[in-house]
């Protein structure tokens, strides 16, 4: 009677702890936190796994770097928009290239401190931005430099960019 007492046990022991299986239903409760702002769409982001996005958006960052717009024309879709500090374009590539080639022309260079990066996709698969975090030295031909921080939103689609949102942090004055 012990022994089938003790491998009775033993089975029930071993039982209780095997995973359950799932009931192929999300147990993920609902935020039902309130907030003081509602928002009009939530998006569901996820991240993205897939770095050929990472690898556009770093490779437009480094063709600023460069002042090479030969390679950025490479990771640009055919229509783009960007809002940059002090700066706003919407049209087509060629006609951004143009103006973004005018504006490298005054500059000696660009010098990039990539801090973080992050790719994410909405779980319904409509939107994919990457957004990067960074140190920007920049240097005209006349010498005056300016160090920035930077945040930008590189929206994209088929690993192509189509737009950028730049967000800029100035020192602060001493």
């Amino acid at each position: 009677m012990k022994k089938f007492s003790s491998l009775m046990l033993i089975a029930l022991l071993f039982a209780a702890c095997q995973s359950k299986e799932s009931s192929g239903t999300d147990t993920a409760k609902a935020d039902t936190t309130k907030y003081p702002y509602t928002l009009k769409k939530v998006s569901n982001w996820e991240m993205n796994s897939d770095t050929k996005n990472l690898m556009a958006a770093t490779t437009l960052i480094k063709t600023f770097e460069n002042l090479d717009t030969t390679n950025m024309s490479k990771v640009l879709a055919d229509s783009v928009w960007f809002m940059l500090d002090g700066y706003k374009f919407k049209g087509t590539k060629p006609q951004f290239l143009k103006e973004i080639q005018m504006e490298f022309g005054k500059m000696k260079s660009f010098k990039i401190q990539m801090e973080d990066m992050e790719s994410v996709i909405s779980k319904d698969k409509s939107e994919e931005w990457v957004s990067l975090w960074y140190h920007q030295i920049s240097t005209t031909k006349d010498g005056k430099s300016d160090t920035v921080s930077l945040f930008n939103d590189i929206k994209l689609k088929n690993g192509k960019v189509e737009g950028l949102s730049e967000y800029v942090q100035h020192p602060m004055k001493k």
